[in-house]
């Protein structure tokens, strides 16, 4: 009867704890979005910055309706190394190169130039001859991670092309540690937070890294001495292409009751997770 009574009191108190807890994060929340209007210095149009403490650009990028031009991206936190392989007037294979693309909001900006002259790679270079030309300019604007605008000017001649990240492998899934892929999403991390040491709280991180909205559930067997004794689901509902959220659960880890919180291992279930 004890039990019973410190249970029901416990349920009372978290059930308030949690009322008040979401009216004070949406107070803070909106505190901190209009701080944010208030003092961003500066106001990208897409709405997408480019990080410059990681390189999140760097790849291989092209317009999938006009198959045999691209531009190679090398991301070095915040200068972008831009190279573009296309043809010239009479479709001969040209190269151009922005060594510089300096990084700003949500892309970045640099001079656009052709080398002539070179050595071929079977004969002993030389670099006596080599001519740098400078022949415009070139511009990259992302709206995310995967798309974006490619603006230049080459030989006084300007456009504009829609870019898209080039995607030609899949990361194999890897179940044995965090970060691993599945479906379109990335699983960061897996955080435990008992709450009194009887509830197995656990909050799992996890990244859309596809180009589409999708509400993903990711199960987890629950794993005691060996033996499976359950799952675990997390899930989200409209996660974006490129958003980080969290999702926590409670495992049942003891015989069906949350009271105990022992040893146990979580593991991903690819079978019962299934991706909207």
């Amino acid at each position: 009867m004890k039990n019973l009574k410190f249970l029901f009191k416990m349920k009372i108190h978290d059930a308030f704890q949690i009322a008040i807890t979401r009216k004070l994060h949406t107070f803070f929340g909106a505190l901190i979005a209009l701080a944010f209007v208030l003092v961003s210095p500066i106001a990208s149009s897409t709405g997408f910055t480019v990080y410059t403490t990681i390189s999140p650009m760097t790849g291989l990028w092209w317009n999938q309706d006009e198959s045999g031009w691209g531009v190679g991206l090398t991301q070095q936190y915040g200068v972008i190394f831009a190279t573009l392989y296309t043809y010239d007037f009479e479709g001969r294979p040209t190269w151009y190169v922005a060594s510089n693309c300096v990084v700003a909001a949500d892309g970045c900006t640099g001079d656009l130039y052709t080398v002539t002259r070179g050595t071929m790679l079977t004969a002993p270079w030389s670099s006596a001859n080599t001519i740098v030309t400078k022949v415009g300019t070139i511009n990259f604007a992302f709206t995310d991670t995967n798309t974006g605008t490619m603006k230049y000017t080459i030989n006084g001649v300007s456009g504009s092309k829609r870019i898209t990240r080039q995607i030609f492998a899949t990361e194999p899934a890897q179940t044995g540690r965090f970060p691993f892929d599945f479906k379109g999403i990335r699983l960061n991390s897996m955080i435990f937070n008992p709450l009194l040491d009887i509830i197995c709280q656990t909050t799992l991180s996890f990244t859309n890294v596809s180009t589409v909205t999708i509400s993903p559930t990711l199960v987890f067997d629950v794993i005691v001495d060996g033996v499976i004794t359950g799952q675990v689901p997390f899930f989200i509902s409209g996660l974006a292409p490129d958003a980080t959220a969290t999702a926590t659960s409670q495992p049942v880890v003891n015989n069906g009751s949350y009271l105990a919180c022992g040893t146990f291992t979580l593991q991903f279930s690819s079978s019962a997770s299934q991706i909207r």
